[in-house]
């Protein structure tokens, strides 16, 4: 199974995770999850780009604890099978494994897909569902509509 993950965060820096967007290769499963914000923390485009996405998927915000307790119970649906989270940064990896405090199922991998990304389909999704960039869950949908890939992949 591959489940395409975006991130957004606080700044490059010092990045803290601000939301998580997750979507799975068949489009039937998303986790969406909102934190709480320290806007000292964030950069100027954070501010002026990213906070105003936020607040309006119902249930999204939780604590950090809250965070790590769904994500875990939300990716172990996916337990039975090979899993690789799709990411197209290595700041989307190193956030999803700060949620989980560290701790990624034995069936769990990473795989950076940034090569297999066709940037046309990426510009074309937002354009397509009318979606802004810089909300997780969108991004993390768009990478899915917009990968691409050479090797045998069974979807």
């Amino acid at each position: 199974m591959l489940i395409f993950i975006d991130t957004e965060f606080t700044n490059f820096k010092n990045p803290e995770l601000i939301s998580i967007g997750l979507v799975s290769n068949d489009w039937q499963h998303e986790f969406y999850a909102e934190l709480p914000i320290d806007e000292s923390k964030c950069s100027d485009f954070v501010i002026q780009t990213v906070l105003p996405l936020l607040g309006k998927k119902a249930n999204a915000k939780c604590t950090p604890t809250e965070l790590t307790e769904r994500l875990a119970c939300w990716l172990a649906q996916f337990s039975d099978c090979d899993t690789q989270i799709c990411y197209d940064s290595e700041d989307d990896w190193h956030l999803l494994c700060q949620a989980l405090n560290g701790r990624l199922p034995a069936w769990l991998m990473g795989w950076n897909i940034q090569y297999y990304l066709n940037p046309m389909r990426l510009n074309d999704y937002f354009i397509l569902y009318g979606l802004d960039r810089h909300h997780a869950l969108n991004d993390a949908k768009a990478n899915r509509y917009a990968f691409t890939s050479s090797q045998n992949i069974v979807y």
